[in-house]
């Protein structure tokens, strides 16, 4: 078991939480076999952890809207002793899925989406300088997104339990994009990856059978995918860092692609800067880091590691609300539709 602030995670709890890694909407059914328990039990225990804000699951992007969105790693300064207010009000941004305070030469890092290149430039541009305590801010855009965090999981269950939970969906029905039912329908699940088809037919203001339709549709066109966290101080990862690195482009597929792999691996994204390269990783402790960046220079000779960047805090983590020790306060749904450009 790890503690962490006084709590215990048992290995049931840390496999339960493996299990919806691997795929957030299995069934209860599916996922007592996995684990070895009865699926009421299991319910009953995810029950309890989401009530207690220490797991949760939720709709995400899914890889053709990340390439379709423009997306941006902000690298912001504040005011002196004007950085957790920042954070706190950037955190209530739709369009700013992740908010974290760094050990740097700056204050924060900020994970920012929209559906335009026009909407993105006039928020960085007009909106987000005038946001009270904000001097400055470095911008690197994104070119390709190789990962998330949506695959990234505890490896705790044997390996037979595991690929029994594959996630499986068939191939494109059409390749009709996202309209507004599908962007209602993506809204109703960002509180709750796991919600019923009754329910969200009821959110969305159609039938339960053109739910389960429109999000298969959406799994197999990769639209939207699903992810399982945690306070994840809880399962003995009690940190995390980002990695700024600069490697030839011709590599930059091949690399971003092996560095999936890597159990610590939470987003890894191709940039437009000099720095080429954006890995966020997760860390047992502090004192990996040197270890790992120390492997990826061993495995990827033709890297260089430009910058590095310990995360002090997680203010806000793919639109859930963290407190101090990790643990989910509050959901502010992720929406870069909601970035228009201005008049």
């Amino acid at each position: 078991m790890v503690q962490e602030s006084g709590r215990l995670l048992s290995e049931a709890e840390l496999e339960l939480i493996d299990a919806l890694q691997i795929n957030p909407r299995a069934s209860w059914v599916d996922i007592g076999q996995a684990t070895g328990s009865d699926p009421a039990t299991a319910a009953r225990r995810w029950q309890r952890l989401t009530s207690s804000g220490e797991a949760w699951t939720t709709v995400a992007l899914g890889k053709r809207q990340m390439h379709e969105m423009s997306m941006a790693f902000l690298e912001i300064d504040c005011a002196a002793g004007a950085a957790v207010e920042v954070a706190a009000t950037l955190a209530e941004a739709r369009h700013l899925i992740t908010v974290q305070h760094v050990a740097a030469g700056h204050d924060l890092f900020v994970i920012a989406a929209a559906a335009s290149m026009p909407a993105l430039a006039d928020y960085l541009l007009t909106d987000l300088p005038r946001v009270p305590g904000v001097a400055k801010v470095r911008t690197h855009l994104a070119t390709r997104v190789f990962e998330a965090s949506c695959r990234w999981r505890l490896r705790v269950l044997p390996q037979g339990a595991a690929a029994g939970l594959a996630r499986r969906s068939g191939p494109p029905e059409s390749t009709r994009r996202m309209d507004g039912i599908d962007r209602r329908l993506f809204h109703a699940l960002l509180a709750d990856g796991r919600a019923g088809y009754a329910e969200l037919a009821a959110t969305v203001g159609t039938s339960e059978r053109t739910v389960q339709r429109r999000l298969s549709r959406l799994v197999a066109t990769e639209d939207i995918d699903f992810r399982c966290d945690l306070a994840r101080s809880h399962a003995g990862w009690h940190s995390s860092a980002v990695l700024w690195l600069r490697l030839p482009d011709r590599l930059l597929e091949e690399t971003g692609t092996a560095l999936l792999g890597w159990p610590e691996t939470r987003t890894c994204a191709a940039l437009a800067g000099t720095s080429n390269m954006l890995l966020t990783v997760g860390l047992h402790a502090v004192t990996d880091l040197h270890p790992l960046v120390m492997r990826l220079e061993r495995k990827f000779p033709y890297v260089t590691v430009a910058d590095r960047q310990v995360v002090l805090r997680q203010t806000k983590l793919y639109g859930r609300l963290l407190d101090p020790a990790g643990r989910c306060t509050g959901v502010v749904p992720v929406d870069p539709w909601s970035l228009a450009p201005h008049p």
